[in-house]
């Protein structure tokens, strides 16, 4: 009966434990790093405390998509001017 009580209380098995398939779809990255307001959609419709480690490459794909874009802006406006 104490090795029950043991393994119900393994981290793993608790609901707000780490997953195996706590890893976000290569698709999904892709599609949160072109649009990064579908990585937004996916960051908060996916429930955080059951998969933290997807949520959060869904907002660090969104984030980073965000961030070569306005480089890109930038130095396409930096270029014409030229």
């Amino acid at each position: 009966m104490a090795n029950e009580d043991q393994i119900l209380d393994a981290p793993e098995e608790q609901e707000g434990g780490p997953r195996d398939d706590d890893n976000l779809n290569m698709g999904l990255q892709v599609l949160s790093f072109c649009i990064p307001l579908a990585g937004a959609i996916i960051y908060f419709s996916t429930d955080r405390q059951r998969y933290p480690h997807k949520a959060q490459q869904a907002c660090y794909a969104a984030l980073w998509g965000m961030g070569i874009s306005l480089l890109l802006n930038i130095l396409t406006v930096l270029l014409e001017g030229m």
